[in-house]
């Protein structure tokens, strides 16, 4: 069997999750082969970093998702450390090293103050990376036509580090229609019992949008290229999102002064 990203004929010894396990996916798989060994392994590197040095880690702790080797899920985003319950207890969080300058009382009475937490630790490349995979390997599970019917070499280059060009991506709340589910039936109903969703968009010719949702962080992408248009056409810089990394946020700015 060929590797989707390296597409070296292999002989994996391995299954690949296409939603890590660190998200708490036990199910939605793929057979051994269809990601090598060797693509499996090197794919740790920046899943790593993105499941622990960015807002991920946050929800993870949240939902009280313990880690492969079964411990309480632990980051830092910055110099802020975020620590789950240690008996897996939903919704409790411990935060050390608190900057003041992040801590606002919203409540006198009772004491009650909001964190302001950065959403990302210099992890935006491996964030992308994460999506881009689990783009790939989720329509090759569940929409073989979609994945038969679009070029993914500028993906595969960029995974593989052919080409190491940032690819953009955007956080976002923003309400966008016309998704539909990427994993059908009991799939989706199983991810859907994590917290975790995967949805696509046909967007144009030359955008296949993806989104990932894991609890109330939301993700999104173009599996296709690095084209900006789909984003300014939207004006997500101008709504509740943010759009990854910082240099394409100029980009845009400047086109759309000029």
């Amino acid at each position: 069997m060929k590797c989707i990203f390296c597409e070296n004929t292999n002989n994996a010894k391995s299954i690949e999750h296409i939603v890590p396990e660190s998200f708490g996916n036990k199910n939605y798989t793929l057979e051994k082969g269809v990601v090598c060994d060797k693509c499996n392994n090197n794919f740790s590197n920046f899943e790593g970093k993105a499941l622990t040095n960015s807002v991920f880690v946050m929800e993870r702790c949240r939902f009280g998702i313990a880690t492969k080797k079964g411990k309480p899920v632990k980051g830092k985003v910055n110099d802020l450390v975020v620590e789950a319950d240690s008996e897996f207890r939903k919704n409790l969080i411990t935060f050390k090293s608190v900057d003041p300058k992040n801590l606002k009382l919203i409540d006198p009475k009772t004491g009650a103050m909001a964190l302001t937490v950065e959403t990302f630790d210099k992890s935006e490349s491996a964030v992308s990376k994460l999506l881009l995979t689990m783009g790939l390997e989720s329509l090759y599970k569940s929409q073989k036509s979609l994945y038969a019917k679009y070029d993914f070499s500028e993906l595969r280059d960029y995974i593989m580090n052919r080409n190491g060009i940032d690819w953009p991506f955007v956080d976002s709340q923003f309400t966008m229609p016309n998704f539909k589910s990427v994993p059908t039936f009991y799939d989706k109903h199983l991810l859907n019992r994590v917290h975790c969703k995967l949805q696509f968009r046909e967007y144009n010719e030359i955008t296949l949008l993806f989104k990932f949702i894991f609890g109330g962080v939301e993700m999104m992408i173009n599996l296709l290229n690095r084209n900006l248009e789909w984003i300014s056409e939207q004006n997500f810089t101008k709504s509740n999102s943010a759009l990854h990394q910082e240099h394409y946020r100029r980009k845009i700015k400047t086109e759309s002064i000029t």
